[in-house]
């Protein structure tokens, strides 16, 4: 009869510890929780990015996110989605390596390494490279949707929308189309400008325009709407009516060609700039930091007459050690030495931004079409900078900035007292307790026998 009781009770114990077990998991699957214990809180998610989740409508919402097998920040991104899904219960993410499911990674249009697309209401963001401001301004852009209407001008030998050639622009129009932007091409002596259109693209023209043609783009500004002018280096005494036009928004086209012998030590050709110089004072390159190429671009300068109703910036600079070339028959031949009575010295700006205020018309021109053709839209930063540009044009004020703390090593400074306190405890304090706890223990044995 003992030996069963004693049974029993092993088993009755056994029991009691397996359900407190499974109570147990069940409250931490739960009520899952973390804590960020740094003095930055560089794990917690910022007020921001929590404000975003907690808007959006408790709907599923899908991250895909593609890295390779062994890239080390992939462990930093799940991170940071863990902690966006303690706010979201319907968060779902995946991490797929696109070398071992090519198949999908076509089907989600992933032409580049930690490309990250976001799904929600039937509607999809995508982010490469991501970090929290770029992720909480996607989830901004899912909560406001929007499409904005872009209007690629025609007809004087600019680059085609649907051109599959090296200096066509269909990679560009499907960025353009997974960011929400509907791009179309028009004929200006045909359909004029729709008042459908936002945002006017002449993608590197390569003749002269009728002078009714420019004064319609003269007119868009006036009627608030948005330019991007991309502009190549043109003939000597050719492009006359669009050296009119940028003089008016206190922009001058130069008739040159910058030469950048910086670029051969990047792998890149001497008439391929290398930028890495932005102005911090633009919206549109405050916070750029990614290198971009121009092939084959000239100078665009800011005039020292600017309009009193504008205010005109340059925006991207080549090298130092770069110049802009005006004698283009010695360039012809494959020749380039910097001749300091003609030639324009680095840094030179090849972009500039001109708005009317308050809240009028914008402009960008770029020296340069080819950086978001096919054949040099995905070479470094140059995507991202048309996409920042477009941006601005669009006035899509959707974006958020998220500063955080980073993280500090601060040593742990003690004086003369603190160290004597501090190894007093680890030296005498720590036996002492352990040895009373023994006298203690010995104690009760003791009486209890």
């Amino acid at each position: 009869m003992k030996q069963f009781l004693n049974r029993f009770q092993l088993l009755f114990v056994s029991l009691i510890l397996l359900a407190t077990f499974v109570m147990m998991m069940v409250l931490v699957i739960r009520n899952n929780q973390r804590w960020d214990l740094t003095g930055q809180k560089i794990y917690s998610l910022s007020p921001t990015t929590l404000d975003l989740i907690r808007r959006m409508r408790p709907q599923k919402m899908e991250v895909l996110a593609f890295y390779s097998q062994d890239d080390p920040s992939r462990n930093d991104f799940e991170i940071f989605l863990k902690e966006c899904k303690l706010q979201h219960s319907q968060l779902e993410y995946h991490f797929y390596d696109p070398d071992r499911v090519p198949q999908l990674a076509k089907k989600w249009r992933v032409r580049e390494l930690q490309t990250v697309v976001i799904r929600y209401d039937e509607r999809e963001e995508r982010i490469v490279h991501p970090h929290e401001q770029m992720f909480a301004n996607a989830l901004l852009r899912l909560v406001n949707p929007r499409t904005i209407a872009l209007c690629f001008i025609t007809g004087h030998g600019e680059a085609g929308l649907w051109g599959e050639e090296r200096n066509g622009l269909k990679l560009f129009r499907e960025v353009l189309e997974e960011h929400h932007y509907a791009s179309q091409e028009i004929l200006l002596a045909r359909d004029k400008i729709p008042p459908a259109c936002q945002v006017l693209v002449v993608p590197g023209p390569q003749r002269d325009w009728p002078g009714e043609e420019v004064n319609y783009l003269r007119q868009s500004f006036q009627e608030n709407r948005s330019i991007l002018f991309l502009v190549d280096p043109v003939d000597p005494g050719t492009g006359q009516s669009f050296d009119e036009l940028m003089k008016d928004f206190g922009i001058r086209l130069g008739a040159d060609v910058i030469v950048d012998k910086m670029s051969r030590m990047v792998g890149g050709d001497f008439l391929v700039p290398f930028v890495n110089q932005y102005a911090r004072e633009h919206s549109i390159t405050d916070a750029f930091d990614m290198a971009t190429f121009f092939p084959v671009a000239r100078s665009v300068q800011v005039t020292s007459k600017v309009p009193p109703e504008l205010l005109v910036l340059p925006l991207a600079f080549s090298g130092a050690g770069s110049w802009a070339e005006t004698n283009l028959a010695t360039l012809e031949k494959g020749e380039a030495a910097f001749e300091a009575e003609s030639d324009l010295p680095g840094p030179i700006s090849l972009v500039a931004a001109a708005e009317k205020t308050p809240a009028g018309g914008r402009l960008v021109v770029v020296g340069d079409s080819d950086f978001v053709t096919n054949a040099y839209l995905d070479l470094a930063g140059n995507k991202d900078f048309a996409l920042r540009i477009l941006q601005w044009l669009s006035k899509d004020d959707r974006a958020v900035e998220i500063e955080k703390s980073p993280s500090k090593f601060q040593p742990l400074e003690l004086d003369t007292q603190k160290r004597f306190v501090l190894l007093s405890v680890s030296i005498l304090g720590y036996p002492l307790v352990f040895l009373l706890l023994g006298v203690v223990w010995l104690l009760f044995r003791r009486q209890g026998a």
